[in-house]
């Protein structure tokens, strides 16, 4: 008798892991059973998200955390998002080089996935794969990003804690990133402390995030580390652990789990009805019908208005 996916992806079979990572990137037909089955066997592995400016040593930071983790027998799998695509050369493809002393260790998978050209469903692609990782047994489910871009924050959010990793230039990065994953950030980072300014830069965010205590369920702690050298990984490494711990007690946890289901409902059916309207009806050069309404004279809001209300979308 032939093996199910689910059943290969509980051995570990890193092929099958592979392919079934592929489609959903792909966005190959996936059948909705195996979706369904594969989220019943993905609720009990803690998701860690660390984000923050490129530059900032995140996939180092992530290596050394993935050491300490596998020293103390936890397995641990890594999706890293990043507007540049893997294959092209580009920063991301340099930083899993550097993670890549992991990957003959079979309590530790790896994935890159480039965004850059994505349509859309950047975070419920990654979601599945955190559930595919978790599907294998992986303990750890790490997602990096970096800290730009609404589909890269909203993966983000549905983080049990998010880890955000700053350098001493942050000054003007912090007021960048105030809108996005500072305000979701659990933990932060300040990496490369070597450098001038470090010290600075943690007072500068620790101000910021005084004034923001009320619109928080706690107020976060901040690291100083140099990854590079493994300085200061250690305390990311227990403060996250015991923030999960904390967290857990004080059913706090569960609550932000209850809206990570809520976000990824929200965020499936937004994917859906936009995946139903596009292929409503494939004969239509919707490009065509869409520059036919520029001389028209509609507003862009009015076009679309006009498009959604005069097609029919599959309801099968």
């Amino acid at each position: 008798m032939s093996k199910t996916v689910i059943e290969s992806l509980q051995e570990n079979d890193v092929k099958a892991i592979s392919r079934l990572m592929s489609a959903v990137e792909n966005d190959s037909q996936t059948d909705e059973t195996l979706i369904e089955e594969l989220y019943s066997h993905s609720l009990n592995s803690v998701r860690i998200g660390i984000t923050g400016p490129p530059g900032a040593g995140k996939s180092t930071l992530i290596d050394k955390l993935i050491e300490l983790f596998r020293n103390n027998e936890k397995t641990v799998g890594v999706v890293s998002v990043d507007p540049t695509s893997p294959f092209s050369g580009g920063a991301l493809l340099g930083d899993r080089i550097r993670m890549n002393q992991h990957a003959m260790d079979s309590g530790v998978y790896l994935r890159s996935m480039g965004s850059r050209g994505m349509t859309g469903g950047l975070a419920r692609k990654s979601h599945l794969m955190g559930d595919i990782l978790s599907c294998t047994g992986k303990e750890i489910i790490i997602f990096e990003t970096i800290g730009v871009g609404q589909a890269e924050t909203e993966i983000i959010k549905d983080a049990d804690i998010t880890v955000v990793v700053l350098v001493p230039e942050a000054g003007d990065e912090v007021q960048f990133m105030k809108a996005g994953p500072i305000e979701v950030g659990d933990l932060f980072v300040v990496n490369k402390s070597d450098r001038d300014g470090a010290g600075r830069a943690a007072e500068l965010l620790s101000d910021y995030l005084k004034d923001s205590v009320e619109s928080r369920e706690f107020t976060p702690e901040i690291i100083l580390t140099t990854a590079s050298s493994g300085e200061g990984v250690a305390d990311v490494y227990e403060k996250s652990l015991n923030l999960i711990l904390q967290l857990q007690k004080s059913g706090t946890l569960e609550k932000r789990r209850e809206k990570q289901y809520l976000n990824r409902v929200r965020g499936a059916v937004r994917d859906e009805l936009v995946q139903r309207f596009w292929n409503s009806q494939p004969e239509l050069d919707f490009d065509s019908e869409i520059l036919l309404q520029l001389a028209n004279g509609r507003s862009p809001y009015s076009a679309a208005r006009y498009l959604i209300n005069s097609l029919k979308l599959n309801h099968d």
